[in-house]
């Protein structure tokens, strides 16, 4: 095989073909609603929330729609055979709580369960990749828990779109041609993900814009409409769960699917400038490296006040540096530490200490970048398949919410009954140590496979509060990038005071620590790059980095931005 192709399935895997922002992505001020908005990847999502809003429904049955129906038109992003986070800030109550229902390792699970595939193949295709999907239960459990209207009406909108089908659009056309790209790689690939190849790309005929697309996935969404999480967990799907995951090599139980279950955390908190941040804790490392960061930018810029983000100016190259070695920090005690909190000790609240952000603040230089080794509490180790959409009513209710798939269409493996795409979680355990993964992170043993341990997550929904209403949701899809994506948006927001269109829009940049890269996107001029490299960046220009979708409160209404770099499109009244 050519470098070129092997170059270009890893960036297929990784989702690297985006869509490549067009010049500030039309930096127009976002629209103003008075009762409520969404922000979804998709137009149909966004609807699909507001409709339900338009019913009576609250902010958490519009997320509860909003996802079901992400299931159905983004199948290669999230749905039903994957997981997730929600946040949720309960204005009334003055209240937050975080809802993981994040995918967990099956019972059979071992450490080194794929340590002879040197290749790590098997973590990331096939049956043995799939973690077992937590969607269902934790959608079910929330919109019980905390909705308003029945199941079968938040349901409903997703089912209708299943049965009319959707217009094909310009995302789904790249998709179909990345996929069947990495199909044809890899000899017997086609004939092994056969149903995925017939349900979801065409048969291998090029979708044409506007042509409707029919989810298979119809009879499993009425199915739990009609019996809640028990029609996915438990009876004729779960059957045709388990023979599907086998025949492709996996190793899931009945009691893996019957004991599948939703864990509700306490958020992590932080303060920044005063504007008051819920973000999800453990196993999601998002929360913890978004709070880190801030923190070490606020402790540097209280050393040097020259230096204070606003001065420096968005998209400068001396902020660009100084964010990108704030990052690198938190990255690095990414992969030392965070793993799920039920199984390792993580220490959560010294990494979001200010005491801990100002040492390592003490070690960033505005002149230079360091070697690796300068970051975090590094040592060496032993060892944008994702949705994201956000929703504020003009109570300041609000909910934050991610999920996730992991890569494009998962694990390949389609259940051939009801077309349940199936997760590639498994890739984000430390699936052979020392060896990086899908999205180029290597992870300690904090992080190793065990039985229904949950895999580390990148997620970062993401609440700020202010006299406590909600005045921004924010998250992103797009793997490790989702953090600093986020955390650009949110400082674009609160440091630069765009509106959130415009915010969404700007150009962004990613450091992850390792590998030792600068990515930017497309658009920012030479003299930057120059001045990067100057100060001993390696620097890599890419088409897109992840895809923010966010609402705020905008003086007397609400604002929302669908990143156009997925092409979404938001949604209120």
């Amino acid at each position: 095989m050519s470098i070129f192709r092997i170059c270009l399935a890893f960036c297929i895997a990784l989702g690297l073909l985006a869509p490549a922002p067009c010049a500030e992505q039309s930096a127009s001020a976002a629209k103003v609603y008075q009762e409520y908005a969404v922000a979804a990847d998709h137009p149909a999502a966004s609807r699909a929330g507001l409709e339900v809003l338009n019913r009576g429904g609250n902010v958490v049955d519009a997320a509860v729609a909003t996802s079901f129906a992400l299931s159905v038109v983004r199948p290669s992003s999230c749905g039903i055979g994957g997981g997730g986070f929600m946040l949720i800030w309960n204005a009334e109550s003055k209240s937050a709580i975080t809802v993981d229902y994040r995918e967990r390792a099956p019972l059979q699970a071992t450490a080194d369960m794929f340590a002879p595939d040197k290749a790590g193949a098997s973590s990331r295709r096939g049956g043995l990749a799939a973690a077992v999907p937590g969607t269902v239960v934790g959608l079910c459990h929330v919109q019980r828990k905390y909705g308003k209207l029945t199941l079968p009406e938040v349901l409903a909108p997703a089912i209708r779109l299943a049965s009319d089908g959707v217009p094909v659009e310009a995302h789904q056309l790249q998709t179909q041609r990345q996929v069947l790209l990495l199909l044809s790689l890899k000899s017997g690939d086609r004939e092994r993900f056969s149903v995925l190849y017939e349900k979801y790309l065409n048969s291998g005929q090029a979708w044409k814009l506007g042509e409707r697309f029919y989810s298979p996935q119809l009879e499993v969404l009425k199915l739990i409409a009609a019996q809640g999480a028990e029609a996915f967990y438990n009876g004729p799907v779960a059957d045709a769960l388990l023979k599907c995951v086998g025949e492709q090599g996996g190793i899931w139980s009945r009691d893996d699917l019957e004991r599948m279950d939703v864990v509700e955390r306490t958020p992590l908190t932080g303060d920044y400038h005063g504007n008051l941040i819920y973000t999800m804790p453990p196993p999601s490392s998002g929360g913890v490296a978004l709070l880190e960061t801030l923190n070490i930018l606020d402790a540097y810029q209280r050393a040097h006040p020259e230096q204070e983000l606003a001065k420096l100016g968005q998209n400068g190259s001396a902020y660009v540096h100084l964010v990108s070695e704030a990052l690198k920090h938190a990255f690095a005690d990414r992969a030392e530490y965070l793993g799920d909190t039920d199984f390792v000790k993580v220490p959560v609240q010294r990494l979001i200490s200010r005491r801990y952000a100002t040492q390592l603040a003490e070690r960033i230089s505005a002149a230079e970048t360091k070697p690796l080794t300068a970051y975090g509490r590094y040592h060496a180790p032993t060892d944008g398949g994702t949705s994201h959409f956000s929703v504020i009513d003009a109570h300041g209710n609000a909910v934050a919410c991610t999920e996730t798939i992991n890569t494009q269409f998962g694990s390949l493996v389609v259940e051939p009954r009801y077309g349940i795409v199936l997760n590639n979680e498994m890739d984000d355990f430390t699936a052979v140590p020392g060896k990086k993964n899908v999205f180029g992170l290597i992870q300690s043993a904090a992080n190793a496979v065990a039985p229904r341990k949950k895999p580390l997550s990148s997620m970062t929904p993401t609440i700020v509060v202010r006299d406590g209403k909600a005045v921004h949701a924010l998250g992103a899809s797009g793997g490790p990038r989702i953090i600093s994506a986020t955390l650009q948006v949110l400082l674009n927001l609160t440091q630069f005071r765009q509106d959130v269109q415009q915010a969404v829009n700007a150009r962004r940049f990613h450091h992850q620590w390792m590998p030792d890269v600068l990515n930017i996107e497309r658009g920012f001029e030479q003299p930057l790059v120059d001045d990067l490299e100057l100060r001993g960046h390696r620097v890599k220009t890419r088409k897109s980095i992840a895809a923010v979708q966010a609402v705020t409160r905008a003086g007397a209404g609400l604002s929302a931005a669908a990143d156009p770099r997925k092409g979404g499109r938001a949604a209120g009244k």
